[in-house]
């Protein structure tokens, strides 16, 4: 006899349909939380609709999970002009590359080491 398997999320929206069933909260507790209507949180749930990146923390925070659950996976669409950014600086020469990244985004301003 096969064995069910929970459902597994596949992405922001089933994530949070996942874990609100889990816990037992209403889509309109969520709307009503979240100061929108149920009929958002249910396109937010079926990936319809992008859910808001300054709502992300507080949806985590009452579905009681780490808001970088609820990230969509993917590629990151860069704008146009940092595009053009990127292709330029990878056009320069390795050495040219390593200086610009030592210069600008390698030192924070008391001069320690700090990521971009």
């Amino acid at each position: 006899m096969p064995v069910s398997r929970p459902e597994t999320p596949t992405h922001a929206g089933a994530m949070i349909r996942h874990h609100r069933r889990r816990r037992g909260i209403t889509l309109v507790e969520v709307a009503q939380v979240m100061a929108v209507s149920a009929a958002t949180v249910s396109r937010w749930e079926r990936g319809r609709e992008t859910i808001p990146f300054p709502r992300r923390e507080a949806l985590a925070e009452m579905l009681g999970i780490d808001p970088t659950r609820l990230l969509e996976p993917g590629p990151v669409e860069l704008p146009a002009e940092d595009r053009r950014w990127l292709e330029c600086i990878h056009s320069l020469p390795a050495s040219e590359q390593a200086a610009l990244r030592e210069l600008v985004g390698m030192r924070s301003f008391n001069g320690e080491r700090a990521s971009c």
